[in-house]
């Protein structure tokens, strides 16, 4: 799931109805940072992808839903969030960007822009829609393992 689609389901879920009428949410002034590499297990990253998470309410209720709270639902988000990437690729862990155009005396338009970073990873798949290297790939989310226990053996005194 892309950070995009989390951020709005997060957004989604924890605000109410009325504020999320004329709602969207799109990637703005994407640009691809040459990464490849071989994740193991199969898995390749192609590129990374850098872009800005634009989100737009066209109707935002700004004396009924306070801008504060879906500011500190950005920031909420983002201490949950992975944004090592960003700094993997050099770019600073930037925080979001409010515009807030006053409508009327209820409702603004308000825009947040928040740069975001992915990977473009791929995985080998007969039925893939993306021939590289020889074969067909398909996207997907790269599966990490984790080790849970380890043993170590300790070097005494002769040993090399």
């Amino acid at each position: 799931m892309s950070q995009l689609k989390q951020l709005t389901d997060f957004l989604i879920a924890n605000m109410p109805k009325r504020a999320m009428q004329g709602f969207d949410s799109q990637m703005d002034e994407i640009t691809f940072i040459p990464a490849q590499r071989d994740n193991g297990l199969g898995q390749y990253r192609l590129a990374i992808i850098r872009y800005n998470a634009v989100l737009t309410w066209e109707r935002y209720p700004y004396r009924e839903y306070d801008p504060k709270i879906l500011m500190a639902l950005f920031m909420s988000w983002l201490t949950q969030d992975e944004r090592g990437l960003l700094e993997e690729t050099g770019i600073d862990s930037e925080l979001p960007e409010f515009d807030i155009e006053t409508i009327d005396q209820e409702t603004a338009i308000m825009v947040v822009t928040l740069p975001m970073a992915e990977e473009l990873n791929m995985v080998p798949d007969p039925k893939g829609e993306i021939p590289f290297d020889g074969q067909l790939w398909r996207l997907d989310e790269p599966e990490v393992w984790t080790a849970e226990e380890m043993t170590i053996f300790p070097l005494t005194e002769g040993q090399k």
